[in-house]
């Protein structure tokens, strides 16, 4: 399950990552960002859901660097990733693949808490 879109008015793109199926539904994630990114304005922010993210197998970071590749070529400026408040594995497979990009997300336990620190950096 997942979730892709781009929000104008507040110029943040919202991925929300649930349980993957394959390698198919983690390429078509790649996709969807990639599609939604170009319709941001340059220093937009990302708010990535992991709460029900499971870790998956080392492929599945190939896609994820992908998708962290275009979202920091589209002008990508803040990102803050939500997840679970309890096993928190699948929250570093990202973390991993992001720090190799030379960027560092901050992590939270709720999409609230996400929203305030994204919110502070349009402002």
């Amino acid at each position: 399950m997942h979730e892709v879109k781009a929000d104008l008015n507040k110029n943040r793109i919202y991925i929300t990552i649930g349980r993957i199926e394959n390698e198919a539904e983690m390429q078509s994630i790649v996709d969807e960002v990639k599609s939604e990114c170009p319709k941001l304005k340059n220093g937009f922010t990302c708010l990535t859901d992991l709460k029900n993210y499971e870790y998956q197998d080392e492929i599945f970071e190939e896609y994820i660097k992908e998708a962290q590749e275009a979202l920091l070529a589209e002008g990508m400026s803040k990102a803050v990733r939500v997840h679970r408040k309890v096993g928190v594995l699948g929250h570093l497979q990202f973390e991993t693949v992001s720090l190799d990009l030379g960027y560092r997300a901050q992590n939270v336990t709720s999409i609230e808490e996400a929203e305030k620190i994204l919110d502070e950096v349009a402002n």
